[in-house]
């Protein structure tokens, strides 16, 4: 006699379902989660920032449902309403930079305008690619007599190029080597006292009479503005400055000014301390300060002579 089975009819309309809606709410709430933690700023629209379009009409008629589920379409288009917006916000350019004016920005050594600083309105002149143009303009010899000098010693020291020391015989030898070609020169040297803004100095150079005014004569100029992790702007000056100088003082004094500073700027930029000897006082009186003549004796029996 076979046993009695009992089988036990299976609800389909009941179980099954029921199952299936409690998995589909898990499901749209990861993706939720991770829409959310991707992009916070797009899916996150508030009461108040929301469109006049709803998001149903932006994504179709199949997203009627209680929990949202963003489709590709519909992400996409809120990505490029976010894009937009985000266009629409000033943009601060790099070319007006100045980490070391306070305004908190970040510069690239070469963008950085030295002359922008203000500093050529403290010394008479006008600012940006004005002051630029005028420290150029100051480079050229003024006069023929300059020129001529300043190819008479060019000459004397291509003649004793391998002696590159700057010491006591090669301002001599400038010095001697203009004497014979009929200058008055003379080897000067300037002293300052130490004062509250910069130290005590001595300096030496060679000075020409001709015609009753004083030209002076450094042979190496360029290299005492030389200074460390000069910016991409110092460097531009830098190379417009002679290798020899000659010319009158007043000429002389603008030219230091406006490097001097333009040196103070460039340390400012790079972060780094500006020392006192940089200082355009400091720089102005190796050629402007009170000085004697080394070789007055020759000078002087040099007069008798002629």
């Amino acid at each position: 006699m076979p046993f009695p089975m009992k089988i036990q009819p299976i609800d389909i309309d009941s179980q099954a379902p029921v199952r299936a809606e409690a998995a589909k709410p898990v499901l749209k709430s990861r993706l939720k989660r991770l829409f959310d933690r991707q992009l916070p700023s797009v899916l996150r629209i508030s009461s108040v920032d929301k469109p006049p379009c709803s998001i149903e009409a932006q994504c179709g008629a199949n997203s009627k449902d209680e929990h949202f589920e963003p489709s590709s379409v519909c992400l996409a288009k809120m990505v490029q309403s976010y894009m937009e917006e985000s266009n629409d916000k000033p943009f601060r350019g790099r070319h007006r930079c100045n980490c070391f004016n306070g305004n908190g920005n970040d510069s690239s050594d070469d963008e950085f305008d030295v002359f922008g600083c203000g500093f050529g309105e403290s010394m008479g002149i006008a600012p940006s690619g004005d002051a630029c143009d005028f420290l150029k303009s100051l480079i050229p010899c003024a006069s023929v007599a300059e020129r001529n000098l300043l190819a008479d010693t060019a000459m004397i020291l291509e003649k004793n190029k391998n002696h590159k020391q700057k010491d006591d015989f090669l301002w001599k030898m400038v010095a001697d080597g203009l004497t014979s070609l009929g200058y008055h020169s003379s080897i000067c040297k300037s002293k300052w006292d130490k004062s509250p803004s910069f130290p005590a100095g001595e300096y030496k150079y060679v000075d020409v009479i001709i015609e009753g005014e004083r030209l002076i004569i450094d042979i190496d100029f360029k290299s005492e503005f030389e200074i460390a992790r000069s910016t991409g702007a110092y460097k531009a000056i830098l190379q417009t400055l002679p290798y020899i100088f000659v010319g009158k003082s007043d000429r002389l004094g603008q030219i230091v000014s406006i490097v001097s500073e333009a040196a103070k700027q460039s340390l400012k930029k790079k972060g780094m301390h500006f020392p006192p000897w940089r200082k355009a006082e400091y720089m102005r009186a190796k050629w402007l300060s009170p000085h004697t003549i080394l070789n007055e004796k020759r000078f002087d029996k040099q007069q008798q002579q002629d």
